[in-house]
């Protein structure tokens, strides 16, 4: 799922992945996904959303992908960063799926080693340390899995312990530390086990997309500004305050960039906040790209020499605090 997605791409639909879960909403306002995104206790949020579809979809006539990207690319924040977080976020859902024993239910994993399942996602949230899996999910097909009897000395069994709304929410029989909330229109898993209170980690996004607590689009005025502005694409990586992480090597939200995990960006830091999102042509040969952010602290001349560099056209501009790109590539190679 991961390997192949820094040379992937394929085809956007504008209505996200057609199941009201994605990245729709229209232009002037912060894409699907963001329903589910809610600021930490420091007024924080990160994300990476993938629209894996999309990125199935870019697979060439005889089904190979190029998986490395040329230095010009990796070197271009509005490439290199959205590309970065889809493997890193790859990694994270790849081996939260398998823990639970749910990698079939993720379309990106088509392989014969996978137990097939008729519930199904083709897109990923990655945020705050939770994954969010919107698709069509046979509820009782998953606690099947979950509730079954141990085949190893690896896998855990559950138990339902809670619910929230129509989700049943699912924690290790044995007692350890572990959270998975299973709905009928997705599954919402907590991917830092180690984590304090990870039943509160898995409502909280559940709660933000019924309405029952504040979004990060309500809460900071900025968020909604920038996902609204740049936030739309098959693939979209950003956050605001020190969930914003640029560093590749380190603990956030895009550590294990693969390729890219030696690259650095230092026009990026002193931003407040922003996202990068990638969106891609039908015939697999090139894509679009969007980005805004605010300013802060950050060199606006760096910035405006670095945002698309790899692009075939680009365009720039800052206003104020606030700095917006938008690029094109009519092939990557």
């Amino acid at each position: 799922m991961a390997a192949g997605a820094a040379g992937c791409l394929g085809s956007d639909d504008e209505d996200g992945n057609g199941n009201g879960n994605g990245n729709g909403g229209g232009e002037d306002s912060p894409p699907t996904y963001a329903q589910w995104l809610t600021t930490d206790d420091e007024g924080a949020v990160g994300f990476i959303y993938i629209d894996w579809s999309d990125l199935e979809d870019s697979e060439s006539d005889d089904g190979t992908q190029d998986d490395e990207l040329g230095e010009e690319y990796q070197n271009d924040p509005m490439m290199g960063l959205p590309m970065a977080g889809t493997i890193a976020a790859g990694f994270a859902i790849g081996f939260g799926l398998n823990s639970y024993g749910l990698t079939g239910v993720l379309e990106a994993t088509d392989s014969e080693d996978v137990a097939s399942l008729d519930s199904s996602a083709d897109a990923t949230l990655v945020a705050n340390k939770t994954v969010v899996l919107p698709g069509e999910i046979d509820t009782d097909e998953v606690a099947d899995v979950l509730t079954a009897e141990p085949e190893s000395a690896f896998e855990k069994q559950y138990e339902r312990s809670d619910g929230i709304d129509d989700y049943d929410i699912y924690t290790p029989a044995d007692g350890n530390s572990g959270a998975i909330a299973v709905g009928e229109s997705a599954i919402v898993f907590a991917s830092d086990n180690e984590m304090t209170d990870p039943v509160a980690a898995v409502k909280t996004p559940i709660e933000a997309a019924a309405g029952e607590a504040e979004r990060a689009t309500e809460e900071v005025a900025d968020v909604e500004w920038f996902l609204s502005a740049a936030g739309h694409g098959a693939v979209a990586f950003g956050g605001y305050g020190d969930e914003f992480e640029i560093d590749l090597n380190g603990d956030g939200g895009t550590s294990g960039g693969g390729e890219f995990s030696d690259v650095e960006y230092p026009e990026l830091e002193g931003l407040e906040g922003g996202v990068s999102s990638l969106s891609f042509d039908g015939d697999g040969g090139g894509g679009a790209g969007e980005f805004a952010a605010v300013l802060g602290d950050a060199d606006a001349s760096a910035l405006e020499d670095s945002l698309g560099s790899s692009a075939d056209e680009r365009s720039v501009d800052i206003d104020d605090d606030r700095v917006t790109a938008s690029a094109t590539w009519n092939a990557v190679e």
